[in-house]
């Protein structure tokens, strides 16, 4: 009864006080200051959390990720019940036809972040969310970092032989262009040099590929070491990656609004479980609230719970924001 009272009173004192100064609010110089205020009402209206569902629907929707939409539109269904069902509301509805700016628009975009994740699921890696993960990906790292300091070292140095014999062939080629023509026994040895030059410069370019292929594993190693960083809220630094500048932090997902336009971007697909629970939380966002300190929580400000329901914190904010006592 006091729920509805919060909301019928200040209706009531708007509706007075439109009927008071009709004469004023209807002039026609008024009208679009007026169709303006009608407007941001409504949308008022239907964004406030519980009052009215929040409307959502597809907007970016990545094939690299290799999952259907129907299979990424179930994880929606699943992330809403984890906050309706406790409330026994209606909260969220899928609105497919809806254009509109105001709709909530779920994204899901392929980065480096989930190419960390299918490049170590391509070398037999599952990375879980605990230290055990953490220490066995550290171990990988520091033993690859080490291998790619040596590989890279024997690489700069075939690299800088192959100058020095390429400068001495060519400055060779030179002289005897000058000279108009060279002696047959010349000639034979600068083909011959150009032969063992191709032949090394193949070798080269080889190595080159290996030396790319395990700076690719290394950043993949850095990017989901540095998640689980965060995660399990380590107290290490931050690892670097090679040959890269990445300033970000990694976020499996994000909510965004700026009064207009609102968003949830999922940049990452371990599991379902996980898809869900990140889906859950940018909800929680939605709905308009904060992170918690629970760490077991939907709120938590770190994805390092496998929970897949409301803690009583999650509750008492969800309660507090819809204003059940």
């Amino acid at each position: 009864m006091k729920k509805i009272l919060k909301i019928f009173i200040p209706l009531l004192i708007l509706g007075a006080l439109t009927y008071q100064f009709r004469s004023v609010l209807f002039d026609t110089q008024f009208l679009p200051a007026w169709n303006n205020l009608k407007n941001d009402l409504q949308i008022f209206f239907t964004n406030v959390p519980c009052v009215e569902p929040i409307p959502y629907t597809l907007g970016t929707f990545d094939l690299k990720f290799n999952i259907s939409q129907k299979y990424f539109l179930s994880a929606f269904t699943e992330a809403e019940a984890v906050w309706e069902k406790p409330m026994g509301k209606n909260l969220f509805s899928y609105a497919p036809e809806d254009s509109s700016n105001d709709v909530l628009k779920i994204n899901l975009i392929y980065d480096y972040r989930q190419q960390a994740t299918s490049k170590l699921a391509e070398l037999g890696i599952i990375a879980k969310d605990d230290r055990a993960s953490y220490d066995m990906l550290k171990a990988k790292f520091t033993a690859l970092k080490a291998e790619f300091i040596k590989v890279e070292n024997n690489y700069n140095n075939h690299v800088q032989n192959f100058n020095d014999r390429q400068k001495t062939y060519e400055k060779l080629v030179e002289y005897w262009n000058a000279q108009g023509e060279a002696p047959r026994q010349e000639y034979d040895k600068l083909q011959t040099e150009k032969s063992a030059l191709d032949a090394q410069s193949s070798q080269l370019e080889a190595e080159k590929m290996q030396i790319d292929e395990t700076i690719n594993e290394i950043n993949a190693l850095v990017v989901v070491l540095n998640r689980l960083v965060i995660t399990l809220n380590l107290s290490v630094e931050k690892y670097n990656t090679i040959n890269v500048a990445r300033g970000e932090s990694f976020e499996e997902g994000m909510y965004f609004s700026n009064g207009i336009i609102r968003e949830i971007n999922i940049y990452e697909f371990g599991s379902r479980a996980k898809l869900v629970r990140v889906l859950a939380h940018e909800f929680g966002h939605a709905l308009d609230l904060d992170h918690v300190a629970d760490p077991k929580a939907i709120m938590y400000k770190l994805n390092q719970s496998s929970n897949l329901t409301l803690t009583k914190a999650d509750l008492l904010a969800l309660e507090t924001r819809c204003g059940v006592k």
